[in-house]
């Protein structure tokens, strides 16, 4: 099973996406939650963490799709996982140009 690690980016990303659901809907902002979550956890499954398309914006980074949120994401050098980014795609792509 590979480590994915989740960048304090990332994290703050989660937060602020549930935070902004969760003004109209506690249940909504919990299940979409959980979708991208389930998502991360794909590339725990060794020989998945190569399923993520690279990225248009940053070939640096793969990335895996959600529903409307993006996260980006990079395989190190030890095998593990770290999540950087997880991006509302209907936002402009100039948040993601400080990765």
């Amino acid at each position: 099973m590979t480590i994915v690690h989740i960048s304090d980016n990332a994290k703050l990303d989660l937060q602020q996406i549930y935070d902004f659901i969760a003004e109209y809907s506690v249940q909504y902002a919990d299940n979409q939650l959980n979708r991208i979550i389930k998502t991360i956890e794909i590339l725990k499954v060794s020989g998945f963490e190569l399923s993520g398309m690279v990225d248009e914006y940053n070939s640096n980074y793969r990335r895996l799709i959600q529903g409307n949120y993006k996260i980006l994401y990079q395989k190190n050098e030890d095998g593990s996982i770290r999540i950087h980014r997880i991006f509302d795609t209907r936002q402009s792509t100039q948040k993601l140009e400080n990765l």
